[in-house]
């Protein structure tokens, strides 16, 4: 199967109606597959979500710069994992050319509080607006941070029909710093947000069915991680397998054969 095959099947909602799902307090939950996995992922639960449709289109171009302080603070909190911790970030839409000034908050539980601005652009120099901005919504109260990583990738947005669950999965996630490119191959990472705990998600019976658990996985940090080796990263060593495995084709589900 192919994925703008199985795509075309759902149902699809527009962006004006996507949006009065914002849950932007909420809960994330992450899962990390293989490239192959998804169409049949998607084949399993087309009849109760609906996939976001623009201009006929429903695989969108996304871009973000990553900003931290000098000592790495934000990356150093959750690979540390401490249950409070930050990422700053301008995202932009390139399909819609939006772009906004995003700052996520992740609190005791697996609970992220999500405060955003537009904007004109990706900065590489925080403008004053933006310094006010963080200074109001986070800790760092001095404007002391630095760009620090690029992302790109494309991605799909789905809500359930009952418009309590907003669906991201994104794929050809690359990474950009200082001249280097590393591509996560072929990896796909799924987010289901929601304000409540979804027992009877559809989402995750489908993903229960292959034996696909959830798991943690920030693209800022993934993509440090992956391209500076000097960094401290231990506590990511397990993901990096992982994408290892998946690239290799040497990771295997329930239900379907090793990718």
């Amino acid at each position: 199967m192919e994925i703008q095959e199985v795509i075309r099947n759902f149902q699809p909602i527009s962006l004006k109606n996507m949006n009065t799902v914002k849950l932007l307090n909420r809960i994330d939950t992450k899962y990390v597959l293989c490239l192959e996995l998804l169409p049949h992922i998607l084949h399993k639960i087309h009849s109760n979500y609906r996939s976001l449709d623009i201009d006929k289109e429903r695989i969108f171009s996304y871009n973000s710069l990553y900003y931290d302080t000098p000592a790495n603070y934000m990356y150093l909190a959750h690979h540390n994992g401490k249950s409070e911790r930050y990422k700053i970030r301008f995202r932009e839409y390139v399909s819609s050319n939006l772009c906004f000034l995003e700052i996520k908050h992740k609190i005791k539980g697996n609970r992220t509080i999500k405060e955003r601005i537009t904007v004109d652009r990706i900065e590489t120099e925080l403008s004053e607006g933006s310094k006010k901005f963080i200074v109001r919504n986070s800790p760092f109260k001095d404007g002391n941070l630095l760009p620090i990583i690029y992302t790109d990738f494309s991605r799909m947005t789905l809500v359930n029909n009952e418009l309590t669950e907003r669906v991201t999965i994104d794929l050809d996630l690359r990474f950009r710093k200082n001249g280097l490119t590393k591509s996560a191959g072929n990896i796909v990472i799924i987010e289901l947000k929601h304000d409540a705990v979804a027992e009877q998600s559809n989402l995750i019976n489908a993903l229960d069915y292959y034996g696909v658990h959830p798991r943690g996985f920030s693209k800022y940090c993934m993509g440090r991680a992956l391209i500076e080796t000097n960094l401290k990263r231990n506590n990511f060593k397990e993901r990096v397998l992982q994408i290892n495995k998946i690239n290799n084709g040497d990771f295997s589900y329930r239900n379907f054969p090793s990718c």
